[in-house]
């Protein structure tokens, strides 16, 4: 399925989490993943199709 992190399209296996996804993306050590409005979520925050996940707090 495809996911963005960081703005960045990424295919990742259905039923990965947001740890997969960030580190599909080449984000190894990222110290916190944040949704669209800016809250921080867990690494096993499930994804689905589409979702958008950041490595740094979005502005704005």
């Amino acid at each position: 399925m495809i996911v963005y992190v960081d703005n960045k399209e990424v295919e990742v296996f259905t039923g990965a989490n947001a740890g997969d996804a960030a580190r599909a993306a080449g984000v190894n050590h990222a110290a916190g993943l944040y949704d669209a409005y800016g809250n921080e979520i867990a690494k096993d925050s499930p994804m689905k199709p589409g979702r958008k996940i950041y490595t740094a707090k979005p502005k704005g």
